[in-house]
């Protein structure tokens, strides 16, 4: 395939897509693999066998003939399924930890369930530890937090967390490119 039409997929889905430009690179390569003719498509069997090869399951292809856009289009749509379900995933089991420690079931979570809790697995903190955790995880300015807090406090640390490892790899990635260049 053309390099300047490939890159021009490249742009068009970029815009389009929850794909980042390195899943949709190594997309494309599984994609030239299986198009043995290298006319840019995917025979519906082909496109099929690529797909459940990524791990995506669903709909099956309409077109006997699949374009690539069309095919990394529709693996980003499956990734933004994958991402909506982890997120659901995600709510359930904060919601499973909430209920442990919600003991009795009050609604809430104060210092003194979270002390209990946290004895209980033998971590060792401090009362002004364990009442500054409650803090931290609470909407409110009270030490005591619901599940919906719990949820969004790790929610925002996965993400500031994953933030956090991209900005490790980006700077690693500069420095390998920088002493690759001094070399």
């Amino acid at each position: 395939m053309d390099p300047a039409i490939e890159e021009s997929i490249t742009r068009s889905v970029l815009g389009k897509t929850k794909l980042n430009g390195e899943e949709i690179e190594v997309m494309k390569e599984m994609f030239k693999f299986y198009d043995t003719d290298n006319d840019g498509h995917l025979t519906r069997e082909q496109a099929s066998s690529l797909f459940a090869e990524l791990g995506y399951t669903g709909d099956h292809w309409s077109q006997k003939r699949v374009p690539m856009e069309a095919f990394l289009l529709k693996c980003g749509a499956e990734k933004k399924c994958m991402l909506e379900d982890s997120e659901d995933t995600l709510e359930a089991n904060s919601l499973h930890i909430f209920n442990i420690m919600d003991q009795p079931r009050t609604g809430t979570v104060n210092k003194y369930k979270l002390k209990s809790i946290l004895s209980e697995i033998e971590m060792d903190i401090t009362d002004d530890r364990i009442e500054r955790i409650a803090e931290l995880i609470a909407s409110s300015d009270e030490p005591e937090f619901t599940e919906y807090d719990l949820h969004d406090y790790i929610r925002n640390n996965l993400r500031m967390s994953q933030g956090m490892q991209n900005a490790r790899d980006e700077e690693a990635e500069g420095s390998l490119a920088g002493s690759v260049s001094l070399g």
